[in-house]
C-alpha cells in the first residue's frame, strides 16, 4: 500500500491540530521532564551542556530521547505503507497516554517517540511541504517566501503569500498548544491526558473535506 499520509490534499486544519498536539508536549515535557518532546535541536542543547557538566545520566537522558523520536520517524516509514492514517494516530495516543502515566525517566522517551511518529508521518499540507513537531523550518521557508518577492523568487507571488500564511498560522497554533500546556502542567495531575482528545478532530476534518470533493 502506497503511503498517502503525506499527500497534499491534507489540509491545514490538520497541520493546525498537530502542531497544537506538538507545542502542548513539547511545554509540557518540558515542565515535567526538564526535556522537549519533539525540539531535537533543543535535546541536542542539552545533550552538549550534561556532557560538558560531565552529568552523564543527563546526557544518556537526552540521547536515548533523541534515539526515540528518531525511532518514531523509522516506526512512520514502515507503519505509514501498511496503516491507515487512523491506526497511526491511535499509536500516537497510546504512547501519549503512557507518557502520562508513567515514570518521567521513561515516559520523555515515549513521548519523543510518538512526535517523531507525528511529524514524520503526515508532510504536506494544502501543497506545502511543513513540519508539524518542530517550527524552526517551517519559519525559515515563510522568510525565504516573503524575500522572493523582492529578489526574482520563481514560485508565483500568490503562493508565497499563501504558503506564508499557512506557516503564520502554525505558528500562532503551535503557540497556543504552548500556553495550553504551560496551564495543564499547573492545573491538571496528568496534563498530558486532555491533548489525546485533539488527534481524532484531525480525521473528523479530513472526512468533512474529502466528502466535498476537494483535494
Amino acid at each position: 500500500m502506497a503511503n498517502l499520509h503525506s499527500s497534499s490534499d491534507n489540509t491545514t486544519w490538520q497541520a493546525s491540530i498537530l502542531v497544537i498536539v506538538a507545542g502542548y508536549a513539547d511545554a509540557v515535557g518540558f515542565l515535567t521532564f526538564g526535556a522537549f518532546a519533539g525540539a531535537m535541536t533543543g535535546n541536542t542543547v542539552l545533550l552538549g551542556i550534561a556532557l560538558a557538566g560531565r552529568d552523564f545520566g543527563a546526557a544518556a537522558q537526552s540521547a536515548i530521547i533523541i534515539a526515540s523520536f528518531l525511532v518514531g520517524v523509522a516506526a512512520s516509514a514502515i507503519l505509514g505503507r501498511r496503516l491507515p492514517l487512523m491506526a497511526i494516530l491511535g499509536i500516537e495516543a497510546v504512547a501519549i497516554v503512557v507518557a502520562a502515566l508513567i515514570a518521567p525517566p521513561v515516559a520523555a522517551p515515549v513521548l519523543a517517540f510518538a512526535m517523531g511518529l507525528q511529524n514524520a508521518t503526515m508532510t504536506r499540507f494544502a501543497g506545502a511541504s511543513l513540519n508539524t513537531v518542530f517550527l524552526t523550518g517551517n519559519l525559515q521557508k515563510m522568510m525565504q517566501d516573503f524575500l522572493g518577492r523582492f529578489t526574482g523568487s520563481t514560485k508565483p507571488l500568490q503562493s508565497e503569500a499563501a504558503e506564508g500564511a499557512v506557516i503564520g498560522q502554525l505558528w500562532i497554533a503551535y503557540l497556543g498548544g504552548v500556553v495550553a500546556g504551560a496551564l495543564a502542567h499547573q492545573w491538571i495531575t496528568y496534563p498530558l491526558l486532555p491533548v489525546v482528545l485533539l488527534l481524532p478532530l484531525a480525521l473528523i476534518r479530513r472526512a468533512l473535506w474529502n466528502g466535498r470533493g476537494d483535494s
